[in-house]
């Protein structure tokens, strides 16, 4: 096997990648109005999932209210995807703990224009926690085909002004998830670029029936798939806040995916470097960015035996699990409540 390629992502879309700043424009209310309440900017010290290193920061005085940021895109089919995931760092919580939601996003179209009274697809991004980078998934199933089929306008608008917003946003991606091809790509891309002497290193996951690759290389299997009973949960996930309430999904179901990274190698040396740049590349207790999400991922030890590895007479193997979970089926909406009252009531003795 000569010239190992990465499979290219089928599952992923970037919508945007929020590093280029110049290219949106701040808005007063009225849409037409430049904004001096409400700005953006390239920041390369705190970004987040994507790999150019640079986020947008928004910032937002207490008269931002109303105010937009509005970007145009070439036309982009995002219809066969079924969420939206974006980066989001803020420094105030949004829709937990009391606190307000802040930032709106909604899509649009030449067919749909953000303008279009009857395009009202938008998402409330709420914030768990302050100064922490969360990936905020958003279903987009509901998203008129005129616009996930040719999408062409952003917008962010400030729905809250209480208090001033800082808030970094990176990678926005419109994604399809697959269990395994998703994986397999971020694998891939962790241990891609690794060089012996001055020469590059193939590496591509291959079934357990094709040939090996040729040296220098790093051999990967996919040799196991098991259900993860322990993290199962019967709950469900907001995949959708909006004005009228929110919609769940479950979390979907959880899977232990193992690959056994083996080096492919001539000599001793060419072994042993490959192995460190395994083990620089993947830590014994790691994550795996996925599409935004970040997966747990362990260095375990091989079935049927007591240590980590095969048998001393065979190439060295690494095995490294990882937990992944299937796409979440959809649930039902939940409405708003504000108004809660609880009235005691007296029971007659019979």
């Amino acid at each position: 096997m000569h010239g190992l390629e990465r499979p290219r992502p089928v599952s992923a879309v970037v919508v945007e990648a929020m590093n280029s700043a110049q290219e949106w424009t701040a808005l007063e209310p009225d849409g037409t109005r430049p904004s001096t309440e409400l700005a953006i900017r390239d920041d390369s010290t705190v970004v987040g999932y994507g790999p150019d290193g640079v986020s947008s920061r928004v910032t937002g005085t207490t008269k931002a209210l109303g105010h937009l940021l509005r970007r145009t895109i070439a036309p982009l089919d995002i219809s066969a995807c079924s969420e939206l995931r974006l980066s989001l760092r803020s420094n105030r919580r949004a829709g937990t703990g009391g606190g307000p939601f802040f930032l709106e996003l909604s899509l649009g179209s030449a067919g749909s224009p953000l303008t279009d009274p009857g395009n009202t697809w938008h998402r409330l991004l709420p914030v768990r926690a302050p100064h922490r980078w969360e990936t905020v998934r958003m279903a987009i199933d509901d998203l008129d085909t005129a616009v996930s089929g040719a999408l062409t306008q952003i917008q962010l608008r400030c729905v809250d002004a209480t208090a001033p917003l800082t808030a970094h946003l990176d990678d926005m991606v419109a994604v399809r998830p697959q269990l395994l091809a998703d994986t397999d790509h971020a694998l891939l891309v962790r241990l891609s670029g690794i060089t012996v002497g001055t020469g590059p290193v193939g590496v591509a996951i291959r079934a357990a029936g094709q040939p090996l690759p040729d040296a220098p290389a790093l051999d990967v299997v996919h040799f196991d798939t098991q259900f993860a009973a322990e993290r199962a949960l019967d709950g469900q996930r907001v995949v959708a806040h909006t004005d009228g309430g929110a919609r769940l999904a479950d979390y979907g179901d959880p899977f232990d995916l193992d690959y056994a990274i083996s080096p492919v190698a001539q000599d001793r040396a060419d072994q042993a470097a490959l192995i460190e740049a395994v083990l620089d590349r993947l830590a014994p207790l790691d994550e795996l960015a996925v599409n935004g999400e970040r997966l747990p991922v362990e260095l375990v030890r091989l079935a049927g035996t007591d240590r980590i590895g095969g048998a001393p007479e065979e190439v060295p193997v690494l095995v490294f699990r990882v937990g992944a979970r299937r796409a979440a089926t959809g649930g039902g909406p939940v409405q708003v409540v504000s108004d809660v009252r609880i009235e005691p009531h007296q029971w007659e003795a019979l």
